[in-house]
């Protein structure tokens, strides 16, 4: 799992589960970007590999030219998926598993840090767990009467296109 980290110097937004709701709909498009550009990078990476142990049993101009798109490739992902995940932060949030599109939120609950939870494969589910915890001790998050998960799809309308 690849991890985006917070920058040390930059204190995390606190956001409340109806400012992580506004912000989904973006969110949601960015991540998108972020999941499919992983999975090229992925791709290009295991190519540059495969091609590149061919190259030792076969000389070829063809397979060196492939290999040099290839890791140019991988380069113009990585950049990519850097000012992706600016974008991420920049929202307040952090993308914690490129592939899934796993993204936390630092909140509150209760007087406590929290974070809130959301993933792409399950756009309409927000959870969250204690800074100290794992994924796997997530709880979904109750909505009030004015944020639900339907709203999160009204609220997409709302949302400017990104650039």
């Amino acid at each position: 799992m690849e991890a985006t980290k917070q920058p040390a110097s930059r204190q995390p937004l606190i956001l409340s589960v109806e400012d992580v709701v506004k912000r989904l709909p973006l969110l949601r498009r960015i991540v998108r970007d972020i999941v499919d550009c992983y999975q090229q990078l992925r791709k290009a990476r295991e190519r540059v590999e495969e091609l590149t142990v061919i190259s030792k049993k076969f000389c070829s101009s063809e397979i060196e030219e492939t290999i040099n798109n290839l890791r140019r490739e991988v380069i113009e992902c990585e950049r990519a998926l850097e000012v992706y995940e600016k974008e991420v932060r920049d929202l307040g949030a952090i993308v914690k598993d490129r592939n899934r599109g796993l993204t936390y939120f630092y909140s509150e609950r209760a007087g406590r840090k929290v974070f809130l939870i959301w993933e792409l494969r399950e756009p309409d589910l927000l959870s969250w767990h204690e800074l100290d915890e794992t994924f796997s001790d997530r709880l979904p998050v109750e909505f009030p009467s004015r944020a639900s998960a339907t709203k999160l799809e009204n609220s997409e309308r709302e949302m400017p296109e990104r650039g």
